[in-house]
């Protein structure tokens, strides 16, 4: 019924809304006791609490549940799929991590210069896989017009099975550590017995190269290993000793040290691994940019590369991302690894660029291009 002006002068005058209705009923209920008004007004205001407080609790809970998922679904991140063919990398802007270090004259002292330039290749399969004219150091002679020797050895890796030599395991004598040795001891009778072993002919004919060089004459050493301590699962690095000869870095960090202690004159450049594929044990390919089988993926391997090269103060040069990368390695390579003639003249055309052009001394006050 409609509320009349002696309702807003009774015992709700005064108040509106739901106390209002509230106080008119109860004028209208004669019968009702304080005690009961009361408790009905108690449980009013009691219901109203409890919506409020179920609400903001609510809230709070699809707030933070919404979170969650945000952070988890990031944290997940988006594959990266190996057959994306629609997407333009014409305009992606690549920065190569090379670091040129110019040589430091006082290197230089007491050395006399002959006058030819003399370079010495050590590493594995990019040098290897062809020792003939159309090989990666018969291009990088004819582009350098340099006295090239190749003393690389298949499959041979920076990094040594063993800590230490162990007689059981003779093929360590090929990686990079124990052959610089070979050279710093000028001794070679235990590294040719052991190829005199092998039946591929290739790691004979390098012992035979590694005899007939003249380290007083070396002039540039470049050193390149390909993917093969990724691929072997041998570790990127080993964070309590820099220096562990059974790590990828360590095995480069210790052989650069001792050559440049050796021979300090002569001027190193690593040269990295391309971009290359991990083969499983079915045969089965995957990118190495992504495929992590223990100890990092392959571009993780390139950047401890260049810490070590740096840690040493010697010149990197990048291949993986400057020179066959993920976009162009169907063109220089023959599977998931080798490359072919195409892809080892770019890699000469790379490195020659740096010797012809780039070379350069220092001092503490000057500073000269060769």
């Amino acid at each position: 019924m409609p509320y009349s002006a002696a309702d807003q002068q009774g015992p709700g005058a005064g108040c509106t809304g739901r106390t209002n209705f509230h106080r008119h009923i109860f004028a209208c209920v004669p019968n009702i006791t304080v005690n009961e008004k009361g408790m009905v007004n108690f449980m009013n205001r009691k219901k109203t609490k409890i919506n409020l407080h179920v609400i903001l609790i609510l809230a709070i809970v699809l707030i933070a549940g919404f979170s969650a998922y945000r952070l988890i679904r990031w944290n997940k991140g988006t594959r990266l799929s190996d057959n994306e063919t629609d997407v333009d990398t014409s305009q992606f802007d690549i920065e190569t991590l090379d670091m040129i270090i110019p040589m430091d004259s006082s290197r230089l002292k007491d050395h006399i210069d002959d006058g030819v330039t003399t370079i010495l290749c050590l590493g594995n399969n990019p040098f290897s896989d062809d020792r003939g004219e159309s090989g990666l150091a018969a291009r990088i002679a004819q582009k350098t017009n340099a006295v090239v020797y190749d003393c690389s050895f298949p499959d041979s890796s920076a990094a040594c099975k063993y800590p230490v030599y162990n007689p059981e395991y003779t093929r360590d004598h090929f990686n990079f550590y124990y052959v610089v040795e070979c050279f710093r001891n000028n001794e070679f009778t235990a590294i040719n017995s052991i190829a005199n072993d092998e039946p591929d002919p290739r790691y004979l004919e390098a012992v035979d190269v590694m005899k007939t060089v003249d380290m007083s004459k070396v002039d540039i050493l470049i050193v390149m290993y390909d993917s093969t301590d990724y691929n072997m699962g041998t570790p990127s690095d080993n964070p309590d000793n820099p220096h562990d000869v059974t790590a990828f870095t360590g095995g480069l960090r210790t052989t650069l040290e001792n050559i440049q202690s050796t021979w300090p004159y002569i001027r190193i450049f690593v040269m990295s691994p391309t971009y290359a594929q991990y083969m499983d044990e079915d045969g089965k390919l995957y990118n190495g940019t992504t495929m992590d089988i223990g100890n990092g993926t392959l571009n993780h391997y390139l950047v401890k590369e260049v810490d070590a090269a740096m840690d040493c103060g010697v010149s990197i040069i990048d291949n993986y991302f400057g020179t066959i990368n993920e976009d162009n390695y169907r063109e220089y390579m023959t599977d998931h690894m080798h490359y072919n003639e195409k892809g080892r003249e770019k890699l000469a055309d790379r490195i020659a660029d740096i010797i012809n052009n780039h070379l350069g001394t220092v001092s503490s006050s000057v500073s000269q291009t060769d």
